[in-house]
Protein backbone atom coordinates (compact mmCIF):
# COMPACT_ATOMS: atom_id res chain seq x y z
CA UNK A 1 0.00 0.00 0.00
CA UNK A 2 1.30 3.48 -1.19
CA UNK A 3 2.21 5.85 1.58
CA UNK A 4 -0.27 8.34 0.42
CA UNK A 5 -3.22 5.62 0.82
CA UNK A 6 -2.35 5.04 4.29
CA UNK A 7 -2.38 8.07 5.52
CA UNK A 8 -5.43 8.92 4.06
CA UNK A 9 -7.32 5.60 5.67
CA UNK A 10 -5.52 6.86 8.30
CA UNK A 11 -7.70 10.34 8.34
CA UNK A 12 -10.71 8.96 7.36
CA UNK A 13 -10.89 6.56 10.36
CA UNK A 14 -10.45 9.32 12.39
CA UNK A 15 -13.64 10.73 11.24
CA UNK A 16 -12.23 13.24 8.68
CA UNK A 17 -13.02 14.65 5.00
CA UNK A 18 -9.72 14.57 3.21
CA UNK A 19 -8.59 17.48 0.15
CA UNK A 20 -6.29 17.48 -2.28
CA UNK A 21 -6.49 20.40 -4.33
CA UNK A 22 -3.80 20.72 -7.08
CA UNK A 23 -3.52 23.91 -8.58
CA UNK A 24 -1.11 23.34 -11.68
CA UNK A 25 -3.94 20.97 -13.01
CA UNK A 26 -6.61 22.76 -11.52
CA UNK A 27 -8.51 19.16 -9.65
CA UNK A 28 -9.49 18.49 -6.60
CA UNK A 29 -9.57 14.67 -4.69
CA UNK A 30 -12.05 14.56 -1.83
CA UNK A 31 -12.58 11.54 -0.50
CA UNK A 32 -16.06 9.78 0.24
CA UNK A 33 -15.72 11.25 3.88
CA UNK A 34 -15.93 14.84 2.77
CA UNK A 35 -18.91 14.50 0.72
CA UNK A 36 -20.62 11.97 3.69
CA UNK A 37 -20.56 14.61 5.96
CA UNK A 38 -22.49 16.87 3.88
CA UNK A 39 -24.85 14.45 2.70
CA UNK A 40 -23.18 13.49 -0.84
CA UNK A 41 -22.14 10.50 -2.79
CA UNK A 42 -18.31 10.40 -3.53
CA UNK A 43 -19.48 11.03 -7.20
CA UNK A 44 -21.37 14.10 -6.11
CA UNK A 45 -18.52 15.24 -4.10
CA UNK A 46 -16.10 15.24 -7.19
CA UNK A 47 -18.29 17.72 -8.96
CA UNK A 48 -18.92 20.23 -6.08
CA UNK A 49 -17.46 23.96 -6.03
CA UNK A 50 -16.67 24.50 -2.46
CA UNK A 51 -16.60 28.35 -2.54
CA UNK A 52 -20.61 28.13 -3.80
CA UNK A 53 -21.11 26.36 -0.76
CA UNK A 54 -19.73 28.31 1.69
CA UNK A 55 -22.19 30.44 3.90
CA UNK A 56 -22.54 33.89 2.71
CA UNK A 57 -21.33 35.31 6.00
CA UNK A 58 -18.48 33.34 6.51
CA UNK A 59 -16.87 33.72 2.79
CA UNK A 60 -15.14 36.31 3.66
CA UNK A 61 -12.87 34.94 6.55
CA UNK A 62 -12.71 31.76 4.67
CA UNK A 63 -11.18 32.87 1.57
CA UNK A 64 -8.92 35.17 3.31
CA UNK A 65 -7.03 32.44 5.81
CA UNK A 66 -6.88 30.08 2.54
CA UNK A 67 -5.03 33.50 0.19
CA UNK A 68 -2.78 33.86 3.00
CA UNK A 69 -1.71 30.06 3.28
CA UNK A 70 -0.98 29.86 -0.83
CA UNK A 71 0.59 33.58 -0.58
CA UNK A 72 2.91 32.03 2.32
CA UNK A 73 1.77 34.71 4.77
CA UNK A 74 1.15 32.04 7.03
CA UNK A 75 2.38 28.49 7.13
CA UNK A 76 -0.68 26.73 7.61
CA UNK A 77 -4.21 27.15 6.37
CA UNK A 78 -6.81 26.99 9.92
CA UNK A 79 -11.15 28.17 9.26
CA UNK A 80 -14.07 27.54 10.81
CA UNK A 81 -16.77 28.10 8.38
CA UNK A 82 -20.40 26.79 7.35
CA UNK A 83 -21.10 24.66 4.15
CA UNK A 84 -24.20 23.91 2.61
CA UNK A 85 -25.49 20.22 2.72
CA UNK A 86 -27.33 18.87 0.16
CA UNK A 87 -30.85 19.06 1.93
CA UNK A 88 -30.02 22.93 1.95
CA UNK A 89 -28.95 23.06 5.82
CA UNK A 90 -25.82 23.82 6.81
CA UNK A 91 -23.52 22.39 9.05
CA UNK A 92 -20.03 23.57 10.28
CA UNK A 93 -16.49 22.19 9.32
CA UNK A 94 -13.17 22.83 10.85
CA UNK A 95 -10.53 22.92 8.14
CA UNK A 96 -7.19 22.38 8.64
CA UNK A 97 -3.93 22.52 5.86
CA UNK A 98 -1.38 23.71 4.11
CA UNK A 99 1.01 23.68 0.65
CA UNK A 100 2.89 21.03 0.35
CA UNK A 101 4.25 21.36 -2.95
CA UNK A 102 5.45 24.63 -4.54
CA UNK A 103 7.21 25.62 -7.79
CA UNK A 104 10.83 27.29 -8.66
CA UNK A 105 9.42 31.03 -8.06
CA UNK A 106 7.34 29.88 -4.63
CA UNK A 107 4.26 29.96 -6.37
CA UNK A 108 2.07 27.15 -4.40
CA UNK A 109 1.23 23.62 -6.70
CA UNK A 110 -0.46 21.35 -4.75
CA UNK A 111 -2.29 22.27 -1.29
CA UNK A 112 -4.16 19.66 1.10
CA UNK A 113 -6.24 19.24 4.23
CA UNK A 114 -9.22 17.85 6.18
CA UNK A 115 -12.72 18.90 7.14
CA UNK A 116 -13.76 18.09 10.19
CA UNK A 117 -18.16 18.04 11.19
CA UNK A 118 -17.58 20.35 14.29
CA UNK A 119 -21.82 21.15 13.97
CA UNK A 120 -22.79 19.61 17.13
CA UNK A 121 -19.80 21.26 19.43
CA UNK A 122 -20.64 24.28 17.86
CA UNK A 123 -24.36 23.72 18.63
CA UNK A 124 -23.64 22.67 22.31
CA UNK A 125 -21.40 26.13 22.77
CA UNK A 126 -24.43 27.95 21.23
CA UNK A 127 -26.87 26.25 23.77
CA UNK A 128 -24.49 27.03 26.54
CA UNK A 129 -23.98 31.06 25.74
CA UNK A 130 -28.05 30.93 25.09
CA UNK A 131 -28.46 29.46 28.47
CA UNK A 132 -25.79 32.09 29.71
CA UNK A 133 -27.59 35.01 28.02
CA UNK A 134 -30.46 33.72 29.62
CA UNK A 135 -29.48 33.36 33.19
CA UNK A 136 -28.04 37.08 32.99
CA UNK A 137 -30.69 38.21 31.75
CA UNK A 138 -32.56 37.02 34.17
CA UNK A 139 -30.58 38.21 37.00
CA UNK A 140 -29.55 41.24 35.87
CA UNK A 141 -33.02 42.09 35.03
CA UNK A 142 -33.61 41.18 38.64
CA UNK A 143 -31.61 44.25 39.51
CA UNK A 144 -28.14 42.00 39.83
CA UNK A 145 -24.82 42.46 38.56
CA UNK A 146 -22.22 39.20 37.76
CA UNK A 147 -18.63 39.11 38.28
CA UNK A 148 -16.79 35.89 37.30
CA UNK A 149 -12.80 35.87 39.34
CA UNK A 150 -10.73 33.35 38.00
CA UNK A 151 -8.30 33.28 40.99
CA UNK A 152 -4.99 31.86 39.57
CA UNK A 153 -4.64 35.34 37.66
CA UNK A 154 -6.93 37.19 39.75
CA UNK A 155 -8.72 38.63 36.16
CA UNK A 156 -12.17 39.68 36.92
CA UNK A 157 -14.96 39.71 34.19
CA UNK A 158 -18.14 41.86 35.56
CA UNK A 159 -21.36 42.32 33.70
CA UNK A 160 -22.46 45.40 31.95
CA UNK A 161 -24.32 46.67 35.11
CA UNK A 162 -21.38 45.97 37.32
CA UNK A 163 -19.01 47.93 35.45
CA UNK A 164 -21.17 50.90 35.34
CA UNK A 165 -21.75 50.52 39.57
CA UNK A 166 -18.05 51.41 39.77
CA UNK A 167 -17.62 53.29 36.94
CA UNK A 168 -15.17 51.09 35.37
CA UNK A 169 -14.73 51.30 31.52
CA UNK A 170 -15.32 48.25 29.24
CA UNK A 171 -12.30 47.92 27.69
CA UNK A 172 -10.20 47.97 30.98
CA UNK A 173 -9.19 44.54 32.28
CA UNK A 174 -10.26 44.34 36.05
CA UNK A 175 -8.51 42.19 38.43
CA UNK A 176 -9.25 41.21 42.33
CA UNK A 177 -7.13 43.82 44.01
CA UNK A 178 -8.75 47.07 42.11
CA UNK A 179 -12.03 46.43 44.24
CA UNK A 180 -10.80 44.13 47.42
CA UNK A 181 -9.51 46.15 49.53
CA UNK A 182 -8.73 49.13 46.95
CA UNK A 183 -13.08 49.92 46.78
CA UNK A 184 -14.40 48.66 50.23
CA UNK A 185 -15.44 50.12 53.14
CA UNK A 186 -12.39 50.28 55.77
CA UNK A 187 -14.88 49.45 58.52
CA UNK A 188 -16.94 46.58 56.35
CA UNK A 189 -13.19 45.25 54.99
CA UNK A 190 -12.66 42.57 57.51
CA UNK A 191 -16.16 41.48 57.52
CA UNK A 192 -16.14 40.45 53.59
CA UNK A 193 -12.74 38.84 53.51
CA UNK A 194 -13.56 36.32 56.25
CA UNK A 195 -16.77 36.24 54.60
CA UNK A 196 -14.85 35.15 51.49
CA UNK A 197 -12.01 33.59 53.30
CA UNK A 198 -14.46 31.15 54.97
CA UNK A 199 -15.95 30.21 51.63
CA UNK A 200 -12.78 29.51 49.37
CA UNK A 201 -11.45 27.18 52.69
CA UNK A 202 -14.86 24.68 52.74
CA UNK A 203 -16.14 26.21 55.72
CA UNK A 204 -19.04 27.82 54.52
CA UNK A 205 -21.19 26.29 51.17
CA UNK A 206 -21.59 30.06 49.58
CA UNK A 207 -20.46 33.35 50.47
CA UNK A 208 -23.10 35.93 51.41
CA UNK A 209 -22.25 39.42 52.47
CA UNK A 210 -22.92 43.01 52.68
CA UNK A 211 -20.36 46.11 52.48
CA UNK A 212 -20.25 49.60 51.31
CA UNK A 213 -18.37 49.74 48.26
CA UNK A 214 -17.01 52.90 46.06
CA UNK A 215 -18.44 54.01 43.43
CA UNK A 216 -17.42 55.95 40.20
CA UNK A 217 -18.83 59.41 41.83
CA UNK A 218 -16.63 58.75 44.91
CA UNK A 219 -19.28 58.00 47.46
CA UNK A 220 -19.95 54.59 49.56
CA UNK A 221 -23.40 52.57 48.35
CA UNK A 222 -24.06 49.51 50.66
CA UNK A 223 -23.88 46.19 48.36
CA UNK A 224 -25.26 42.88 48.62
CA UNK A 225 -22.93 40.05 47.56
CA UNK A 226 -23.00 36.80 47.15
CA UNK A 227 -20.71 33.96 44.95
CA UNK A 228 -19.45 30.33 44.92
CA UNK A 229 -16.87 28.60 44.12
CA UNK A 230 -17.81 26.96 40.76
CA UNK A 231 -13.93 24.89 39.58
CA UNK A 232 -11.41 23.92 41.82
CA UNK A 233 -7.83 22.38 40.81
CA UNK A 234 -6.38 18.72 41.22
CA UNK A 235 -5.67 19.95 44.36
CA UNK A 236 -9.08 21.12 45.26
CA UNK A 237 -8.08 24.57 45.66
CA UNK A 238 -10.61 26.86 44.65
CA UNK A 239 -9.46 28.20 40.92
CA UNK A 240 -12.85 29.85 39.56
CA UNK A 241 -15.84 31.62 41.51
CA UNK A 242 -18.50 33.77 40.24
CA UNK A 243 -21.51 35.57 41.74
CA UNK A 244 -23.87 38.61 42.03
CA UNK A 245 -23.59 42.05 43.43
CA UNK A 246 -27.27 43.79 44.06
CA UNK A 247 -27.06 47.46 44.88
CA UNK A 248 -29.14 47.68 48.32
CA UNK A 249 -28.19 51.32 49.22
CA UNK A 250 -32.17 52.39 49.71
CA UNK A 251 -32.83 49.76 51.84
CA UNK A 252 -30.53 50.62 54.00
CA UNK A 253 -31.37 54.56 54.14
CA UNK A 254 -35.10 53.02 54.71
CA UNK A 255 -33.83 51.03 57.30
CA UNK A 256 -31.71 53.60 59.18
CA UNK A 257 -34.54 56.19 58.36
CA UNK A 258 -37.20 53.73 59.98
CA UNK A 259 -34.97 53.63 62.99
CA UNK A 260 -34.67 57.44 63.24
CA UNK A 261 -38.62 58.03 62.91
CA UNK A 262 -39.17 55.13 66.28
CA UNK A 263 -36.25 57.13 68.02
CA UNK A 264 -38.20 59.93 67.19
CA UNK A 265 -41.82 58.45 68.14
CA UNK A 266 -39.98 57.24 71.37
CA UNK A 267 -38.57 60.35 72.20
CA UNK A 268 -41.87 62.26 71.76
CA UNK A 269 -43.75 59.48 74.06
CA UNK A 270 -41.72 60.05 76.68
CA UNK A 271 -41.65 64.09 76.31
CA UNK A 272 -45.04 63.63 76.80
CA UNK A 273 -45.53 61.73 79.67
CA UNK A 274 -42.81 64.11 80.98
CA UNK A 275 -44.73 67.09 80.39
CA UNK A 276 -47.85 65.94 81.89
CA UNK A 277 -45.80 64.96 84.66
CA UNK A 278 -44.10 68.16 84.69
CA UNK A 279 -47.89 69.86 84.73
CA UNK A 280 -49.24 67.68 87.82
CA UNK A 281 -45.58 68.67 89.48
CA UNK A 282 -46.15 72.65 88.84
CA UNK A 283 -49.84 72.09 90.20
CA UNK A 284 -48.68 70.73 93.50
CA UNK A 285 -45.63 73.01 93.90
CA UNK A 286 -47.45 75.92 93.93
CA UNK A 287 -49.63 75.36 96.62
CA UNK A 288 -46.28 74.92 99.13
CA UNK A 289 -44.59 77.54 97.14
CA UNK A 290 -47.28 79.99 98.10
CA UNK A 291 -47.13 78.78 101.58
CA UNK A 292 -43.13 79.46 101.69
CA UNK A 293 -43.62 82.81 100.07
CA UNK A 294 -46.67 83.53 102.78
CA UNK A 295 -44.84 82.52 105.94
CA UNK A 296 -41.24 84.40 105.07
CA UNK A 297 -43.47 87.55 104.89
CA UNK A 298 -44.75 86.39 107.92
CA UNK A 299 -41.56 86.20 109.56
CA UNK A 300 -40.35 89.59 107.68
CA UNK A 301 -43.01 91.25 109.99
CA UNK A 302 -42.35 89.75 113.12
CA UNK A 303 -38.88 90.96 112.77
CA UNK A 304 -39.84 94.13 113.22
CA UNK A 305 -41.08 93.93 115.90
CA UNK A 306 -37.39 92.83 117.28
CA UNK A 307 -35.92 95.95 115.78
CA UNK A 308 -32.34 95.91 115.60
CA UNK A 309 -31.50 92.52 117.13
CA UNK A 310 -33.52 90.86 114.04
CA UNK A 311 -31.42 92.74 111.04
CA UNK A 312 -28.96 89.60 110.94
CA UNK A 313 -31.69 87.38 109.17
CA UNK A 314 -33.30 89.82 107.35
CA UNK A 315 -31.41 89.49 104.10
CA UNK A 316 -31.80 85.85 104.43
CA UNK A 317 -35.72 85.88 104.76
CA UNK A 318 -36.05 88.85 101.72
CA UNK A 319 -33.96 86.45 99.46
CA UNK A 320 -36.08 83.24 100.94
CA UNK A 321 -39.29 85.19 99.96
CA UNK A 322 -37.70 86.49 96.47
CA UNK A 323 -36.80 82.74 95.61
CA UNK A 324 -40.46 81.58 96.64
CA UNK A 325 -41.96 84.10 94.60
CA UNK A 326 -39.27 83.45 91.42
CA UNK A 327 -40.43 79.67 91.95
CA UNK A 328 -43.98 80.23 91.66
CA UNK A 329 -43.01 82.06 88.60
CA UNK A 330 -41.07 79.76 87.05
CA UNK A 331 -44.19 76.86 87.69
CA UNK A 332 -46.38 79.11 86.50
CA UNK A 333 -44.48 79.10 83.16
CA UNK A 334 -43.97 75.56 82.86
CA UNK A 335 -47.11 74.54 83.03
CA UNK A 336 -47.93 77.40 80.71
CA UNK A 337 -44.97 75.73 78.47
CA UNK A 338 -46.03 72.24 78.66
CA UNK A 339 -49.57 73.71 77.64
CA UNK A 340 -48.10 75.15 74.57
CA UNK A 341 -49.96 78.74 75.99
CA UNK A 342 -48.30 81.63 73.88
CA UNK A 343 -45.54 83.90 74.40
CA UNK A 344 -46.21 87.17 75.42
CA UNK A 345 -42.91 89.17 74.86
CA UNK A 346 -42.22 92.39 76.42
CA UNK A 347 -38.75 94.56 76.66
CA UNK A 348 -35.96 92.63 78.62
CA UNK A 349 -32.48 94.25 79.28
CA UNK A 350 -30.36 91.07 79.30
CA UNK A 351 -27.78 92.36 80.95
CA UNK A 352 -30.55 92.66 83.91
CA UNK A 353 -30.90 88.63 83.31
CA UNK A 354 -27.21 88.41 83.63
CA UNK A 355 -26.78 89.81 87.31
CA UNK A 356 -30.05 88.60 87.98
CA UNK A 357 -28.39 85.30 87.48
CA UNK A 358 -25.23 85.58 88.90
CA UNK A 359 -26.81 86.97 92.12
CA UNK A 360 -28.57 83.34 92.73
CA UNK A 361 -25.60 81.17 91.06
CA UNK A 362 -22.51 82.64 93.30
CA UNK A 363 -23.34 80.29 96.19
CA UNK A 364 -23.04 77.25 93.95
CA UNK A 365 -20.26 78.80 92.30
CA UNK A 366 -18.23 79.57 95.59
CA UNK A 367 -18.98 76.11 96.49
CA UNK A 368 -17.14 74.29 93.44
CA UNK A 369 -14.49 77.37 93.90
CA UNK A 370 -15.32 78.93 90.77
CA UNK A 371 -14.67 82.58 89.66
CA UNK A 372 -17.66 84.20 88.05
CA UNK A 373 -16.64 87.11 85.64
CA UNK A 374 -18.83 89.39 83.54
CA UNK A 375 -17.64 91.30 80.57
CA UNK A 376 -21.44 92.74 79.68
CA UNK A 377 -21.67 95.89 76.70
CA UNK A 378 -23.09 98.97 77.81
CA UNK A 379 -25.53 100.12 76.53
CA UNK A 380 -27.08 97.42 75.27
CA UNK A 381 -30.17 97.60 73.21
CA UNK A 382 -33.11 95.52 74.72
CA UNK A 383 -34.75 92.01 73.58
CA UNK A 384 -38.43 91.12 73.48
CA UNK A 385 -38.97 88.39 75.48
CA UNK A 386 -39.92 86.54 79.10
CA UNK A 387 -37.57 87.57 81.33
CA UNK A 388 -37.80 84.21 83.81
CA UNK A 389 -37.42 81.66 80.76
CA UNK A 390 -34.37 83.72 79.64
CA UNK A 391 -33.06 83.46 83.33
CA UNK A 392 -34.28 79.88 83.05
CA UNK A 393 -32.07 79.25 80.17
CA UNK A 394 -29.16 81.19 81.17
CA UNK A 395 -29.00 79.52 84.58
CA UNK A 396 -28.94 76.29 82.78
CA UNK A 397 -26.19 77.61 81.22
CA UNK A 398 -24.24 78.76 84.30
CA UNK A 399 -24.94 75.30 86.28
CA UNK A 400 -23.77 73.28 83.20
CA UNK A 401 -20.20 75.60 83.51
CA UNK A 402 -19.73 75.45 86.94
CA UNK A 403 -20.45 71.49 86.78
CA UNK A 404 -17.66 71.04 83.70
CA UNK A 405 -15.03 72.55 85.81
CA UNK A 406 -15.50 70.72 88.61
CA UNK A 407 -13.04 68.10 88.00
CA UNK A 408 -10.84 70.86 86.45
CA UNK A 409 -7.11 71.03 88.63
CA UNK A 410 -6.13 74.73 87.90
CA UNK A 411 -7.88 77.80 87.95
CA UNK A 412 -11.60 77.73 87.85
CA UNK A 413 -13.04 81.02 85.84
CA UNK A 414 -16.72 81.26 84.58
CA UNK A 415 -17.09 84.66 81.83
CA UNK A 416 -20.42 85.78 80.99
CA UNK A 417 -20.34 87.62 77.88
CA UNK A 418 -22.78 89.82 76.73
CA UNK A 419 -22.75 92.58 72.79
CA UNK A 420 -24.25 93.52 70.28
CA UNK A 421 -23.42 91.27 67.44
CA UNK A 422 -23.20 91.91 63.64
CA UNK A 423 -26.24 91.91 62.58
CA UNK A 424 -27.90 93.86 65.22
CA UNK A 425 -29.24 90.81 67.98
CA UNK A 426 -27.95 90.69 71.48
CA UNK A 427 -25.73 87.74 71.61
CA UNK A 428 -24.23 86.03 75.12
CA UNK A 429 -21.92 83.77 75.89
CA UNK A 430 -20.79 81.31 78.18
CA UNK A 431 -17.33 80.52 78.38
CA UNK A 432 -15.65 78.09 80.77
CA UNK A 433 -12.62 76.31 80.72
CA UNK A 434 -13.54 72.64 81.77
CA UNK A 435 -12.61 69.57 79.33
CA UNK A 436 -15.19 70.14 76.72
CA UNK A 437 -17.75 68.25 75.53
CA UNK A 438 -17.53 64.65 75.92
CA UNK A 439 -17.60 62.24 72.55
CA UNK A 440 -21.00 61.02 73.15
CA UNK A 441 -22.92 64.38 73.12
CA UNK A 442 -20.29 66.25 71.09
CA UNK A 443 -22.28 65.66 67.26
CA UNK A 444 -25.66 67.29 68.64
CA UNK A 445 -25.47 68.08 72.69
CA UNK A 446 -29.16 69.62 72.43
CA UNK A 447 -30.61 66.19 71.40
CA UNK A 448 -33.31 65.20 74.07
CA UNK A 449 -32.21 63.02 77.22
CA UNK A 450 -28.54 63.13 75.82
CA UNK A 451 -26.45 63.57 78.96
CA UNK A 452 -23.14 62.66 80.45
CA UNK A 453 -24.36 63.26 84.09
CA UNK A 454 -25.31 60.48 86.45
CA UNK A 455 -28.03 62.27 87.67
CA UNK A 456 -29.28 63.96 84.62
CA UNK A 457 -32.27 63.63 82.23
CA UNK A 458 -30.67 65.19 79.35
CA UNK A 459 -33.70 67.69 78.90
CA UNK A 460 -32.07 70.87 80.07
CA UNK A 461 -30.10 72.38 76.81
CA UNK A 462 -32.94 70.58 74.96
CA UNK A 463 -35.57 73.07 76.67
CA UNK A 464 -33.25 75.91 76.48
CA UNK A 465 -32.73 75.51 72.57
CA UNK A 466 -36.46 75.24 72.38
CA UNK A 467 -37.41 78.79 74.52
CA UNK A 468 -34.71 80.87 72.64
CA UNK A 469 -36.42 79.10 68.87
CA UNK A 470 -39.64 80.63 70.46
CA UNK A 471 -38.20 83.99 71.59
CA UNK A 472 -37.00 84.10 67.55
CA UNK A 473 -33.39 83.08 68.32
CA UNK A 474 -30.76 80.78 68.21
CA UNK A 475 -28.87 78.63 70.50
CA UNK A 476 -25.53 77.11 69.47
CA UNK A 477 -21.37 75.88 70.99
CA UNK A 478 -19.71 78.37 69.66
CA UNK A 479 -16.51 75.69 70.29
CA UNK A 480 -15.49 72.62 72.51
CA UNK A 481 -11.73 71.91 73.17
CA UNK A 482 -9.91 70.35 75.99
CA UNK A 483 -9.50 73.62 77.71
CA UNK A 484 -12.93 74.66 77.93
CA UNK A 485 -16.25 75.35 75.88
CA UNK A 486 -18.47 78.31 74.95
CA UNK A 487 -22.35 78.10 74.69
CA UNK A 488 -23.77 81.04 73.22
CA UNK A 489 -27.14 82.51 72.67
CA UNK A 490 -28.49 85.38 70.17
CA UNK A 491 -31.78 87.29 69.94
CA UNK A 492 -33.17 89.80 68.02
CA UNK A 493 -32.89 92.90 69.13
CA UNK A 494 -36.20 95.13 70.54
CA UNK A 495 -35.11 98.09 68.12
CA UNK A 496 -34.62 97.42 64.60
CA UNK A 497 -30.40 97.57 63.57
Amino acid sequence: MAADDRWRLAIEAAGDGLWDWNLAEDRVYRSPRWGAMLGYAPTEAARLGWRALLHPDDREAALASLEACLSGEQASYQAEFRLRCRNGRYCWISARGGVVERGPAGEPLRVVGTHRDITAARERVETLKASERLWQFALEGHGDALWDWTLDSGEINLSPSFRVIIGWPDDVPLRGNDIWPERLHPDDLRRAMAAFNAHLAGGRPITEVEFRLRVDDGNYRWMSLRGKVMERDAQGRPARMIGTVRDVHDRYLSVAREKRQEGELARAARLIHLGEMASALAHELNQPLTALRNFSAVALRRLEELGAAGERIREPLKMISEQSLRAGDIVHRVRGFVRRGGLVPVPVAINDVVRSVVRFAEFEARAHAVQMSLELSEPLPSVLGDQVQLEQVLSNLVKNAIDAMSASPGERELVIRTRVAGDGSVEVGVIDVGEGLAESVRHDPFAPFATTKPDGVGLGLAICRTIIENHGGRLWVESSTASGTTFCFALPSAVAP
